[in-house]
């Protein structure tokens, strides 16, 4: 019988582990040197071991697919390379005035505020492609504070109008990226995206459940980014069961715009890489990369850079060769069995106060999120959390026009959810 290497070296407990490490720490705190705690309240350890995960609690994740969708926003240039694109993103006016290649998947975003929405979808469901709907009027309501149809009541029926359409694969965006891109913790994100879906399914009953995916924004906290999405599935899975529903559901990622700059605005290259990586380990089905020069004003090289930083992750690192690459990493479980509790509670808080649509109104979600936000730019401002090339080894000939937003007032139920980036401060300085 041949031996097995690793028997060959000895092992040592976690506690004597522990010991040594305090040994060499010379009187050291071992909790405040090597223990970093995040604003989910989850404390990292320097060492994870198979006793920081229950075996019997791991799930496999339900995703079976190695691949997922390249998408690419949609340029208008005739030049453009589709031959290794899955998709494209584009509103409903580019999609009714141009051609596609059938193999062509189309998101296509809807303005539910426009009086001719209902007929131009009605249209777009005629196209042979396959098709999914960046509908969200829920959505709308969280981010501007009023219902895009005036009442719930209009808006609903708008609703009910648009899912009697057959020719959409997906017809309802559960818009969450913009909870990540308001400062909400991946806990509060993964809480808030599912109370979303849960309003649509309470709202309309299980039949819409088969109409609805998920948009989430994935940061450049990389092991946390993968956690958060597979941690969103395994919850997925529980909300399925309880409502009787195929538990199977798609998964849209982009990168977000948070941590983005208009300073060296090269290094936005470098972190929307890590997020498309992190994206793919955490098993998302379709993943948009933003353009590094997004926030100027986004070019056609731009674009073809932020597909094919996708398409070397494929075919250079062959990351589609594998359903699930990180299942069973000590650490990686139990960030994501601590992520899926966490937001199990306060999705059941959000529950108990009434459901999405009644925490939005009483602003119970927007004190979550805003909480979080303050806290991270507040770690930003005092270089606690630091962005390359933006508060961190700044170009100082690196200058950029001041463009302050233009504020529009509104006369708003309630304070709505508003995206916001880091570096906005700093950029306007």
């Amino acid at each position: 019988m041949k031996n097995n290497l690793f028997d060959n070296f000895p092992t040592i407990s976690d506690k004597e582990w522990k010991l040594k490490v305090q040994a060499e720490l010379k009187g050291l705190d071992y909790n405040e040197t090597l223990v970093w705690g995040t604003r989910e309240d989850i404390n990292v350890k320097p060492l994870y071991t198979k006793n920081d995960i229950v075996y019997d609690q791991i799930q496999p994740l339900p995703r079976k697919a190695k691949d997922w969708k390249i998408i690419s926003r949609f340029t208008e240039n005739p030049n453009q390379d589709d031959s290794f694109l899955y998709g494209y993103i584009l509103d409903s006016n580019q999609v009714l005035e141009h051609n596609f290649a059938n193999y062509i998947d189309l998101f296509i975003k809807v303005n539910p505020t426009l009086e001719d929405t209902i007929e131009t979808v009605q249209k777009v469901a005629k196209l042979p492609n396959l098709k999914y709907l960046d509908f969200d009027p829920f959505g709308y309501y969280a981010q501007n504070g009023m219902w895009p149809n005036e009442t719930k009541i209009k808006t609903v029926e708008q609703i009910k109008s648009i899912l009697g359409f057959d020719g959409f694969d997906k017809s309802i965006a559960i818009q969450a990226d913009v909870y990540q891109n308001a400062g909400a913790t991946h806990i509060q994100q993964i809480a808030v995206a599912i109370a979303h879906a849960v309003e649509y399914i309470e709202t309309f009953g299980t039949e819409i459940t088969p109409k609805i995916y998920f948009k989430f924004a994935v940061g450049s906290n990389f092991f946390f980014e993968i956690s958060k999405i597979r941690a969103f599935r395994f919850l997925w899975k529980l909300i399925a069961d309880k409502y009787s529903v195929d538990e199977n559901v798609f998964v849209f990622v982009e990168n977000s715009e948070r941590n983005k700059s208009k300073l060296d605005i090269y290094n936005n290259v470098i972190r929307s890489s890590i997020e498309a990586n992190s994206a793919i380990l955490g098993s998302a089905d379709a993943i948009y990369i933003h353009s590094y020069d997004s926030l100027n004003q986004s070019t056609d090289f731009g674009e073809e850079i932020a597909a094919k930083q996708q398409l070397l992750l494929k075919r250079e690192s062959f990351m589609d060769q594998y359903t699930d690459p990180v299942a069973g990493s000590f650490y990686i479980e139990s960030i994501t069995n601590q992520m899926a509790e966490k937001a199990l509670e306060i999705f059941k808080t959000i529950q108990n106060y009434g459901g999405f649509l009644k925490c939005l109104e009483n602003e119970t979600i927007q004190d979550l999120i805003y909480n979080s936000d303050k806290k991270e730019k507040a770690d930003f401002e005092s270089n606690e959390l630091n962005l390359i090339g933006v508060n961190k080894f700044r170009n100082p000939n690196d200058v950029i026009d001041n463009q302050y937003k233009k504020r529009i007032k509104k006369d708003a139920l309630f304070v709505p959810i508003v995206p916001t980036r880091l570096a906005e401060k700093i950029e306007n300085n």
